[in-house]
Formats: C-alpha cells, structure tokens, sequence
C-alpha cells in the first residue's frame, strides 16, 4: 500500500514538473521585419526664371536666381539704358525685349549690360472695345471679331540692385491682326494688346537718367 502511495505522488509530480514545462517554455516569437524606408525622391533643379519679376502685380518679392545674374550692371550718369522686357501671366514669363525695343527712341542701342527690367501683368476685363473687320471668308461675308479689353501692370525696376523704380496701369489697345481663329465659324475674340509707345513714353526718364 505505502508502495503504490509512493508511485502515484511521484507520478503527481512528475505531472505537475511536465506541467510547469509546458506552462513556462514558449518559443520566442519570430522578430518582426522592420518597414523599408521608401527610396529617397530624386532630386530635380529647377530651371530659374528669365527674370526676376514677381509672381503677381500685387507682390513686391523680387524672384533670385533668375536668368539675368550676371547680365545687368549699374546705371550710369549717361543713357539711354538698355532695357529688358517679360510679360508674366498664367503661361509663366515670356522676353518680349525684342518686340518693346522696337518703340525705342531711334538710336537708342540694346548693347552691353541690362540696366532696367519692365514686367508686365496682363488682366482680361472682358469688355468689349472695339472689332476688327474684313476678314474674307470663302464664299461668306466678311468677318467682324470684337476686341476685349485687358488692364496691364507695370512694374520698372533698377537691374542691377532690383529696386523698384516706377509702377503704373495703362489699359491695352485695339490691334488688328492679319487673320482670326474661328471654332464651328465663330470668330475668338481677340484681346486688347500693350500699349508699348505708352510704355516706352512713361519709362524714358528711368532709361535717360
């Protein structure tokens, strides 16, 4: 009797030992693979404006670097200065120095270093001023096109130290070109123009001093 006593508590602890080791003897969990870090973006330069003509007419942040560094110098005591020309509107900024050099005073050279930089801010009023008239059709009648007005900005600045020299509104003026778009025969409208002789008229004190 004490014999089978003895067996059945040694078989009680060995159950409660199995026990124990099946309570307390997990397997490590297997490590977690830490996230990738996502590739860093590769790196894109902008190319820089042509000039350093604000965003808006309404900003006085004049934009660096631009494409005229190293292109302008100082105004002497003697003009006229050259002069550069971009309009800035929805399309981003265009050099129209060619087109405004045009109005110049006949002399007035473009060599050398830009002294004075002219942005302009178009802004469609969509007021009719005007038409231009006779483009020939085949086989229909002439064609008529309304002009819509447009309200320019302008803003005159020192190249070389990019201080403001003059800000003015002009509103643009009819001109005709030599032919229209049409959609399904419907002429587009065609958008009043700058005024440049304006311009240049407005400007000739900052270009002579």
């Amino acid at each position: 009797m004490r014999r089978r006593l003895l067996i059945t508590l040694l078989a009680v602890v060995a159950a409660g030992v199995v026990a124990a080791v099946v309570v307390t003897s997990r397997e490590e969990p297997s490590p977690v693979a830490e996230p990738e870090a996502p590739p860093p973006a590769p790196s894109t330069t902008a190319e820089p404006p042509a000039a350093f003509c604000p965003e808006t007419a309404a900003s006085d942040r004049v934009r660096s670097p631009s494409g005229l560094d190293g292109q302008t110098g100082p105004r002497t005591s003697s003009g006229p200065h050259r002069l550069a020309y971009f309009v800035v509107d929805d399309k981003g900024m265009t050099d129209l120095t060619g087109t405004a050099g045009q109005h110049l005073p006949m002399g007035t050279s473009q060599e050398g270093k830009v002294q004075v930089v002219v942005c302009e801010y178009p802004k469609p009023t969509n007021e009719r001023v005007g038409t231009c008239d006779g483009y020939e059709r085949k086989g229909k009648p002439p064609l008529s096109v309304a002009v819509t007005g447009v309200q320019y900005t302008y803003k005159a600045y020192d190249a070389e130290s990019k201080r403001l020299l003059d800000t003015f509104v002009l509103p643009g003026v009819r001109v005709c070109p030599r032919s229209v778009t049409t959609f399904d025969d419907i002429p587009r409208a065609i958008e009043a123009r700058s005024d440049y002789s304006a311009v240049i008229d407005r400007l000739l004190p900052h270009l002579r001093m």
